[in-house]
């Protein structure tokens, strides 16, 4: 049996209208946006720890130590929280390491302790600690990713999610809950007509664009090319759970139902088309157009298993995607209601 790969530019949307009118400026725009606090920490941590400590490169000492400390709270809170996975903690850990060393080593010798040279040892440790934070969202995700994979592969599950929400709550969230309910399903959660199922609608939503969050950070660079995506689904999840407002998530979801639910009638198209071919072979090319992998030899000699094989794969991959609406539409509202 030959490991048969579907060939993904038949069936993909177009996505050149998603594209802004000159995209790779805004790309580039947004490519800088990330890497300005590191570069602005490479050129500027230099100049404040070989010249005189004057008042002001003082307070930037201190407000530097203020931010870290800041970081290091937030991080240790999360992780006392059980809101950071094995795999974030460890990527995070080794990481945070690797820059407090690179500090160590950047550091000037110290001849004599004095407080002005202990003072400039903590800058550059509070500065490392900073540069971790700015950019751990380019580095963490996909290394998460990696190791994640790696360990799936030797039969260890220590898949984690690095964006999270915690769900909504009648205890914690009832006034939030109960806006929404009001605007969907026009009750509130005092009404006899609440379900629990309504609330348990808006957490699949909750979770689902978290989920989506993760999809687009975890790939190499993602946090940077994917930026405006990751922050226009932060806004959906503000609005979902700071001001009670769904619509923005609905028109996402729902956006992503369209392309799939288009998706499966593509793939529907080719495998009526690979069962056309399978009754009465007429395409000799047919196999290449939807797939990668096919063995030409095998496939002129003997077309039939191939062709079997092809159908069974689009079956699969029919039946992924019908199991992806499900779980979309597992996020809107209850049918019958609009």
């Amino acid at each position: 049996m030959m490991y048969l790969q579907l060939n993904e530019k038949h069936f993909r949307r177009n996505r050149s209208r998603d594209r802004e009118f000159g995209d790779i400026f805004n790309k580039t725009s947004r490519g800088l946006n990330s890497l300005m606090p590191l570069i602005i920490t490479m050129f500027f941590t230099p100049a404040l720890i070989t010249t005189t400590l004057f008042s002001k490169e003082i307070i930037l000492i201190l407000a530097n130590l203020s931010l870290s400390l800041g970081y290091l709270t937030n991080f240790a809170y999360r992780i006392y929280k059980n809101q950071v996975s094995k795999s974030e903690l460890f990527v995070s850990f080794i990481s945070l390491i690797a820059f407090l060393t690179l500090a160590y080593v950047l550091c000037p010798p110290i001849a004599t302790l004095t407080f002005i040279s202990a003072l400039t040892a903590i800058n550059m440790m509070a500065v490392a600690v900073n540069l971790f934070f700015l950019i751990k969202h380019v580095i963490v995700p996909p290394c998460k990713k990696l190791i994640e994979n790696v360990a799936q592969f030797l039969g260890f599950d220590i898949a984690g999610r690095y964006y999270s929400k915690p769900p909504l709550t009648l205890e914690n969230d009832r006034f939030i809950i109960d806006h929404l309910l009001r605007t969907t399903y026009k009750h509130d959660s005092y009404s006899p007509e609440f379900e629990p199922e309504e609330l348990e609608r808006f957490n699949n939503m909750l979770t689902k664009l978290s989920q989506y969050i993760d999809k687009y950070d975890e790939s190499l660079l993602g946090y940077i090319n994917n930026q405006a995506v990751i922050a226009d689904l932060e806004d959906q999840i503000a609005k979902l759970t700071t001001q009670g407002n769904p619509d923005a998530g609905y028109t996402f979801l729902r956006k992503k139902i369209g392309f799939k639910t288009t998706k499966i009638h593509l793939l529907e198209e080719a495998r009526a088309k690979l069962l056309s071919e399978l009754e009465s072979p007429k395409d000799t090319k047919l196999m290449f157009r939807f797939f990668k992998g096919v063995e030409e030899t095998d496939y002129v000699s003997n077309p039939q298993p191939v062709l079997r094989e092809g159908l069974e794969s689009l079956q699969n991959e029919i039946q992924r995607q019908q199991d992806k609406i499900a779980s979309l539409n597992a996020c809107l509202p209850s049918p019958g209601i609009q």
